[in-house]
């Protein structure tokens, strides 16, 4: 029997969904992360398109704890990354079950919040974590490669208007919504912590014949593969997301849709986060940002909302979009 030639089992292995996962956004789920402590913050996955098979996943870094929360704060070629108040940080990969823990940080401040980020290093082939103060301060970040965390120099920004928020990664950076240093906090800027070359970067925000004034950056996230800012207009009490189609050019942002508050849902609409569009384009899935949450799809050209509603899933969870994939968290 004649052996296979290896371009034949690499056109083969190729066809596996888990490999073809990165380039064809096959087998993408949406990762449901419950954080009421009843539920002891279980996690559980759905087919993305249909919201239908929903699985249970051994989510590591789980709490029965009173007054001690866990959430996934990042997800990256389907790994994704956990923060635990007293536990530390774990690296998951849903579809292997591998888990990883970073030697656990105790630097912090009672009077900061601590900001989380997680991305792939595209120079070194390497995932980071990224961890730092509120105030910019005491920026750490932990390479996968190396098994350790290391100083880089403070931020320039300050996170101080959503100390909730977490890092959105695209395009090799790691992006948040501050205040320079010393600025007043109106002045939201849209900036990036590149994880290759460890630097920060302000980007340029989208073109408008609204003045500076009249409007803020509120948070930023990932939709369609591409980096996404939700802004709110003063005294219109209502949001506007505008989506990067190439990274880093001014001109390549694009006004996506608004949101009043008549048709969001909670109070807290300032703080909306984008999930992911259908696939048809037709709706995109919000997350509004309030405690409890529900995320709800909101239909573009009716202007109407509907309530995410899995059964058997739990009735308030953070959603995540993940892709299956095959790669791993042992360093």
């Amino acid at each position: 029997m004649s052996a296979v030639p290896t371009d034949v089992i690499t056109g083969i292995l190729s066809q596996l969904p888990l490999r073809r996962s990165f380039t064809s956004n096959a087998n993408i789920k949406l990762l449901l992360d419950s954080y009421a402590e009843d539920d002891e913050y279980k996690a559980y996955s759905v087919d993305f398109d249909s919201l239908d098979n929903l699985e249970e996943l051994p989510r590591p870094l789980s709490t029965t704890s009173f007054g001690v929360s866990s959430r996934i704060f990042g997800s990256c070629n389907g790994l994704l990354a956990i923060s635990h108040d007293e536990a530390g940080i774990a690296l998951w990969s849903p579809s292997t079950k591998e888990c990883h823990y970073p030697p656990k940080l105790t630097i912090g401040d009672m009077y900061d919040e601590i900001i989380l980020g997680f991305g792939y290093d595209v120079i070194n082939n390497d995932y980071k974590v990224v961890r730092m103060l509120s105030s910019g301060k005491l920026v750490m970040i932990y390479s996968l490669k190396a098994k350790s965390w290391k100083r880089i120099k403070d931020c320039p920004y300050e996170i101080t208007f959503h100390v909730s928020q977490d890092g959105a990664y695209a395009n090799g950076s790691v992006h948040w919504v501050g205040v320079e240093n010393d600025k007043d906090d109106d002045a939201r800027v849209i900036f990036g912590l590149d994880i290759g070359t460890e630097e920060f970067h302000q980007l340029p925000g989208p073109e408008s014949d609204i003045s500076y004034k009249n409007f803020g950056y509120r948070s930023v996230g990932i939709l369609g593969g591409g980096l996404c800012v939700f802004r709110d207009i003063y005294h219109q009490d209502n949001i506007v997301l505008w989506v990067m189609k190439e990274y880093g050019v001014r001109e390549s942002w694009t006004e996506d849709f608004y949101v009043s508050r008549d048709e969001c849902w909670q109070w807290c609409m300032y703080y909306t986060r984008a999930i992911s569009h259908s696939r048809r384009g037709d709706r995109v899935l919000l997350d509004n940002g309030g405690r409890p949450r529900q995320p709800a799809w909101f239909n573009l050209d009716k202007r109407t909302r509907e309530v995410v509603d899995i059964p058997g899933a739990p009735k308030h969870f953070n959603a995540i979009i993940f892709v299956e994939s095959l790669a791993s968290v042992l360093p």
